[in-house]
């Protein structure tokens, strides 16, 4: 298991911190696993504004073109 920080837009952040948003897109450069602890920390204008939200993966999608998820792309859910 291990702890992988990630920027986000407060829009986002503030949709995952009322449970509307339950996954992310991002590049597949962390090697993330079921298990792992993702924190996402919100940025706003190049800066953090110190809020943050911290979820388990659940589940990782991956090498799935054929859905349109491009090469080296990954889905992250909790």
């Amino acid at each position: 298991m291990k702890t992988v920080e990630k920027k986000i837009l407060p829009k986002h952040f503030q949709a995952v911190r009322e449970e509307k948003k339950n996954f992310e897109l991002r590049k597949d450069e962390d090697d993330v696993q079921p298990g792992d602890v993702l924190i996402l920390m919100e940025c706003a204008g190049g800066e953090y504004t110190g809020r943050t939200e911290v979820r388990r993966i659940r589940y990782v999608l991956r090498d799935v073109p054929e859905y349109g998820l491009m090469p080296g792309y990954c889905i992250i859910g909790w």
